[in-house]
């Protein structure tokens, strides 16, 4: 029986908008080794600079934090 494992790596940036509601953004291919202050000063940079909007076209107000997520995948064949 021959297996495969495959990692996946996403960050989960986490706002809130205007109505107070949790607007979260996944990053599909963050860089290796990405730091927390990497993480914090683009989320402040994205809320400041107005670069995405929440639901129905919200602000942002604020940045929450940031979540490296790592899943582990094994193909069994």
């Amino acid at each position: 029986m021959a297996t495969s494992t495959v990692l996946k790596k996403e960050l989960h940036l986490v706002f809130t908008d205007a109505t107070k509601q949790d607007v979260e953004i996944v990053v599909t291919f963050p860089k290796e080794g990405v730091t927390k202050t990497e993480i914090d000063t683009v989320g402040q940079l994205m809320v400041e600079k107005d670069v995405i909007r929440g639901r129905k076209d919200h602000p942002l107000t604020s940045f929450q934090h940031g979540t490296l997520v790592t899943t582990e995948s094994t193909m069994v064949e």
